[in-house]
């Protein structure tokens, strides 16, 4: 099923990062621009694996958000009216870190 297609040319390479072609028989040509082939793919297996990798991310994303919240929790900030960003939140980590360091030092 792998090999080089004449459907796709080094130019559609060049102008489509990559090419899908859905046929009647429920397959879809998927062209890599990387490696310069094709690859005939069932679209329900392309759709469950999307799901599938939509679903890992969710769960990353979630995972991430949850260990900031905890960090907000635990790093002294100086007004409570909003919730600090996460860039915000890493900043104070950093400064606070850095004053215990000082803390300890002394």
């Amino acid at each position: 099923m792998m090999g080089v297609n004449p459907e796709c040319t080094r130019t559609q390479f060049e102008t489509n990062l990559e090419e899908t072609v859905v046929n009647s028989s429920n397959l879809v040509l998927v062209c890599d621009p990387g490696k310069g082939v094709c690859k005939k793919k069932k679209a329900d297996v392309m759709q469950k694996r999307r799901l599938a990798a939509n679903a890992r991310e969710r769960r990353r994303m979630n995972s991430l958000n949850v260990a900031f919240d905890r960090l907000r929790q635990v790093v002294p900030s100086v007004g409570n009216d909003r919730k600090l960003s996460k860039y915000e939140t890493l900043q104070l980590a950093q400064n606070y870190i850095c004053a215990l360091v000082e803390l300890m030092e002394k």
